[in-house]
Order: structure tokens, then C-alpha cells, then sequence
């Protein structure tokens, strides 16, 4: 971590010196490093294979949110992507938004099921204005994401969590199909909602953002709170997609993974299928089904 860091200082500093980078504070996700100054923006580093790809789509998907007005404080293009050389990776300057995620990210309180139903409300509202997104799963795959299961992954899982694999894949399209597309972020979990003072104040992370099933963004709060918990939030027929959403979610990351050629989070990815499937709980945290 510590060369990966220097590393993405010193392009920082090449492209933007009039920033405090030597400060910042370094974030390792999935499929990014982010380096955010004490003084205004933050970069992000494309990890793995296929960077000019994916950080020109991501940064899209921004510039395409920003034209739609959206009422909320969202990261914004300020340069770039430009190959860095070091780190060997594809790095894009954003702003800064304010606020930080709640420290218990499991609670689900009434306040913050009201808050989620705001910020959905607010995307759905926006869909008009965004047809030029990415299809869905563009981030692992898009339509060849069933070959990339059926291809990939499923020989790597073996019989029968394999099986299962297929299944799940197979039913998740067919459900998908009867949900109007609206604008997605594709990540919609509380690690991604930004609050201040008991306030949502931002939403980050559009890097998964489509025009798609609305239960896509109910899906990763099935996994924070539970399906039951989320009632209020939508129609039962959505929670019942949204759950089948859920449960290729792990599938979802692996394919990603492998197309980066980041192939450690692709078999942790598997492992956590694995896993969920022999405890009964791919679709819903407490072992609830969609059935």
C-alpha cells in the first residue's frame, strides 16, 4: 500500500501541483484506489486490466448525471482520465462532496428508509434525462455477463454451487424483464449515502449507474438490512426482484474481477457464493426466499 501510494502521489502532483497530495488521505476499494487532498479534490486510480475502458466509462456516466441537474451533491469530472506512468494506471480528478457515511451501516431506522426513499425518488425522477448511460452491468460484463457466468466462473465453482450459479442468472434476467427501466446508481447501499448533521448531503460511487430494473438499487440494501426490513420502501413485487438481484450480486463482483484480471477478488467473490448458498442466504441476509 505504501508504493501504491507514492506512487499516486507523485502522478497527482505531475498533473495537479497546487494540491496538498503528500496529505491525503488513500482509500483501497475493489476496483480503485482513491487519494483525497485536505484542500479540495480527490483521484481515482483505475485498478486492474481494461483501466482506459472502465475510467472513460465511469467518467461518462458523470458527465451524463451532471447534464441531467440532478438535486443532489454527486462527485464531478474535474480532469482527466490520463494514463499515469507511475502507478501504470488510469487516474481521474473528481470534487470532493461533503458528508461521510452513518457509523452503523446495518441500523435501519425510519429516518434512513425515508432518506433512501428521497434519493430514489430523486434518480427515478431524473430517468428521462438519462438514456445515454451505460447498459445494466456494463461494469462486469453487460450482455455477455450470462457468458462470463456459464464461461468463467461456473467451471471454477464446480457442481453444484455451478448449478446454482445458473440458475440464479437464468431467473434474475427473466425477472429483470418485467421491471421498467429507470435510472439506477447500481450500488445504492449505505456506504455510498454521505450524511451530515442527521442529513443526507451526497451520494458517491455511480461508477455501476444504468437505465434498469429499480430493484437493482433495492438489492444491496437487502444485504445491509435485511429484505423484511425494507417493506415500506417499495412494492413487494420489488423486494421479490430485488431479491433475486441479491443473489447474483456475488457473481455480479467475480465477473467484474475477472475481466480486470484482478483474479484474488474474483475467487473471494466465488467463495462468498459459495458460502451464501450453502447457508441459504443469497437472497436475504436472515434466510428469507423470494418464493
Amino acid at each position: 500500500m505504501g508504493d501504491a501510494r507514492e506512487a499516486l502521489v507523485e502522478a497527482a502532483m505531475l498533473r495537479w501541483p497546487e494540491h496538498q497530495w503528500h496529505a491525503g488521505d488513500l482509500h483501497h476499494g475493489a476496483f480503485h484506489l482513491v487519494l483525497t487532498t485536505p484542500d479540495g479534490p480527490t483521484v481515482r486510480a483505475t485498478l486492474g486490466q481494461r483501466g482506459r475502458e472502465r475510467s472513460r466509462r465511469e467518467a461518462n456516466t458523470l458527465f451524463t448525471l451532471e447534464a441531467a441537474q440532478l438535486p443532489l451533491t454527486i462527485p464531478r469530472i474535474l480532469d482527466g482520465p490520463y494514463w499515469a506512468q507511475p502507478p501504470r494506471m488510469w487516474i481521474t480528478s473528481v470534487t470532493t462532496v461533503p458528508g461521510s457515511p452513518t457509523d452503523d451501516l446495518t441500523t435501519c431506522s425510519a429516518q434512513r428508509i425515508s432518506a433512501y426513499a428521497t434519493v430514489l425518488n430523486t434518480l427515478r425522477e431524473a430517468s428521462s434525462a438519462c438514456h445515454s448511460l451505460p447498459p445494466v452491468r456494463a461494469w462486469c460484463g453487460g450482455d455477455q455477463w450470462p457468458d462470463i457466468v456459464q464461461h468463467d466462473l461456473i467451471p471454477r465453482l464446480g457442481t453444484p454451487v455451478g448449478g446454482v450459479a445458473a440458475e440464479r442468472v437464468t431467473t434474475v434476467l427473466e425477472a429483470e424483464s418485467h421491471g421498467t427501466p429507470t435510472l439506477c446508481h447500481g450500488d445504492f447501499g449505505p456506504h455510498n449515502i454521505l450524511w451530515s448533521e442527521d442529513k443526507v448531503v451526497s451520494v458517491i460511487d455511480f461508477d455501476h449507474a444504468c437505465m434498469g430494473d429499480p430493484a437493482i438499487d433495492i438489492a444491496p440494501l437487502i444485504s445491509f438490512h435485511g429484505a423484511s426490513r425494507l417493506a415500506s420502501l417499495c412494492s413487494a413485487e420489488t423486494i421479490r426482484r430485488a431479491m433475486l438481484h441479491r443473489a447474483t450480486l456475488p457473481l455480479q463482483v467475480a465477473a467484474a474481477a475477472h475481466l480486470a484480471g484482478l483474479g484474488q477478488l474474483r475467487d473471494h467473490a466465488l467463495a462468498n457464493f459459495t458460502q451464501r448458498s450453502a447457508e441459504g442466504t443469497l437472497f436475504d441476509p436472515n434466510g428469507e426466499t423470494p418464493d
